[in-house]
């Protein structure tokens, strides 16, 4: 079966995404400079925003699964050079699930132009002044 097809290839990419969203909730959470005072809530406040991100890092996703050289070609758009072919296996989707959004912060930060089109879910957090 090819990996595009295979539901668990799937599962386990959002299963990463879903755990990195957790993770910046608890971050968001802890914070002292914000009045977020839930993962729910950060959910709530930040939903537009994640949805943006995910669908993005799905389309990032789905262009690794479909040719593995991809990443390495997109790295090299912008100055990383690695001979690298990533296999795309359950368990690399539910890493890349996990960094696709860190990885996706990094590739904008190296094109400009993209920062207008990437919503933050950082710098609107409502404060507690």
């Amino acid at each position: 079966m090819q990996a595009h097809n295979d539901i668990w290839i799937w599962l386990l990419y959002a299963s990463g995404q879903m755990v990195h969203i957790l993770k910046r909730a608890g971050m968001a959470v802890r914070s002292r400079t914000n009045s977020i005072h839930s993962r729910l809530e950060f959910i709530l406040f930040f939903w537009d925003s994640l949805l943006v991100r995910v669908v993005l890092c799905v389309g990032l996703f789905w262009v690794v699964l479909s040719n593995p050289r991809a990443l390495a070609a997109l790295l090299s758009l912008v100055g990383v050079d690695l001979a690298i072919e990533v296999p795309v296996s359950r368990g690399t989707a539910l890493i890349f699930g996990y960094f696709a959004d860190s990885i996706l912060d990094w590739l904008v930060s190296k094109i400009p132009w993209l920062e207008r089109e990437l919503p933050s879910w950082n710098s609107s957090a409502p404060n507690s002044h």
